[in-house]
């Protein structure tokens, strides 16, 4: 039991390292013009600079999601294209050739010339990438409208959300989330059309029972119901539906948490019974011996009413706990069915739907670490009836040792995660808590038991 609790969290931490390690590529590069993107012949033969703060940038969208705002440095700059008027530049970008342009006016242009000749987009990093089941978000976009007369006029796209679409992009499609692609948005003003690409990053996918599998249908799905099932009921409360269904969620596991707790107990009375055959075959090393020897503890096993595979029963509450784990990182996520319900992400002014979340972040994984390290100690300290249970052999006290640093190990490893979201330390503080006055409550009633079973003499017949 104890190896494979150890194996699991080697894979674990194998798992966790190489996504931390694993290079995050450029999946797409955009790039905006320089804000002064309007020049007069002479402005432009006394020469133009498209470097510095307000110059060219490039906006890298990365595997993970992430994005980066880069200013044009060292990149080369091919001669435009086109005499007058409209001049496209290409700039050279990891060996990739981006566009952008500028408009230089003519001296002979009619001052009354309002036609619209070049249409720029000021892109943020919001405008550039959308989550999986996401459409574009056109927050913070500002649209350079440029006339024939050199006048310009900057539009806030979010006040003209009429004049933007997306051709009909339809997240969900028949084979499940678009993700790793990229959708055009048009903009039409004035009978001009200009188009910016956005591109669908991968990751998580929403909850969603048109993109689901055979894991989400029999338990993600079902616990994204419950909470916000109870996120409705309290003004879409995201925390309040994440408290309750963890409350509920660990309260259905709590059989099978007795059940194990139940085996700890049985096998501390069994202890010293069990150590006597180990002590009673320890030089004995031939088939036949250890074959007794297994036939003994077998015997032992079955007086105290011991079932080798209850070993196996904590790990029946895993999937319940990785269902839990999913819903909370992904019931937010637009596009899915659920989104909608758990809107209110703020939490006594956190906002729960915040990542890598600076001192917040910092403090939530400070508790997270501090409630698990508790619950911890508490799991590994002895109960009063154990205390004078037969110290175990040197390989036991091995076994104890490294459970001792997996555990630890285990409590960087969550303090590690639950900075990277604030959704997962608050279900982590939650459940946490819940634990510990689980663990306390069957600390208790298990020492009940074992005085009960003394006082009656059941020792010697657990099994009957």
């Amino acid at each position: 039991m104890k190896k494979l609790i150890v194996l699991m969290s080697a894979i674990f931490a194998l798992v966790a390292l190489s996504s931390c390690t694993q290079e995050d590529a450029v999946v797409k590069t955009y790039v905006n013009a320089p804000v002064k993107m309007v020049y007069t012949e002479a402005e432009f033969a006394d020469g133009y600079v498209f470097k510095g703060d307000e110059g060219v940038t490039f906006i890298n969208v990365k595997q993970s999601g992430a994005v980066e705002t880069l200013p044009l440095d060292n990149q080369g700059i091919n001669e435009p294209s086109g005499d007058s008027g409209v001049l496209t530049y290409r700039v050279s970008y990891s060996d990739v050739l981006y566009d952008f342009s500028i408009y230089v006016v003519p001296d002979n242009i009619d001052v009354n010339d309002t036609e619209i000749v070049l249409v720029n987009f000021m892109l943020t990093d919001a405008n550039v990438r959308t989550n999986i089941g996401g459409t574009e978000n056109l927050e913070g976009l500002k649209v350079y409208v440029v006339r024939a007369n050199g006048n310009v006029e900057i539009l806030n796209a979010e006040d003209h959300l009429d004049k933007f679409s997306n051709n009909g992009f339809e997240p969900l499609q028949e084979d499940g989330f678009v993700s790793n692609e990229a959708f055009d948005v048009t903009f039409t003003y004035e009978g001009f059309t200009a188009t910016f690409e956005v591109f669908v990053a991968g990751g998580e996918a929403p909850i969603h029972s048109e993109d689901a599998g055979f894991f989400d249908w029999i338990l993600v799905i079902p616990v994204a119901f419950l909470t916000q099932l109870f996120a409705g009921i309290f003004g879409n409360s995201f925390a309040v539906g994440i408290l309750i269904t963890t409350l509920i969620v660990r309260t259905l596991a709590w059989p099978i948490y007795a059940k194990s707790n139940d085996l700890s107990l049985k096998m501390n009375l069994a202890q010293p019974e069990m150590q006597r055959v180990q002590n009673k075959y320890a030089t004995r090393k031939d088939p036949q011996s250890q074959q007794q020897m297994q036939m003994e503890m077998m015997g032992v096993y079955k007086k105290y009413g011991i079932n080798v595979l209850g070993c196996l029963l904590p790990f029946l509450q895993m999937p319940i706990f990785i269902a839990m784990y999913s819903v909370v990182r992904r019931i937010t996520i637009p596009g899915g069915m659920y989104s909608e319900q758990v809107s209110n992400t703020m939490f006594f002014g956190i906002n729960l739907a915040n990542t890598n979340d600076g001192i917040t972040a910092i403090i939530l994984a400070g508790i997270v670490g501090a409630t698990m390290f508790t619950l911890q100690r508490l799991a590994m300290k002895k109960p009063s009836y154990a205390k004078n249970v037969v110290s175990p052999n040197p390989q036991a006290q091995q076994s104890q040792q490294t459970m001792k640093y997996v555990s630890y190990f285990m409590v960087i490893m969550m303090m590690f995660i639950s900075y990277q979201s604030n959704a997962l330390a608050i279900y982590w503080i939650f459940g946490n808590l819940y634990s510990l006055t689980q663990t306390i409550i069957n600390r208790k009633l298990s020492e009940k038991k074992h005085a009960k079973l003394k006082e009656k003499e059941l020792l010697g017949g657990l099994a009957k």
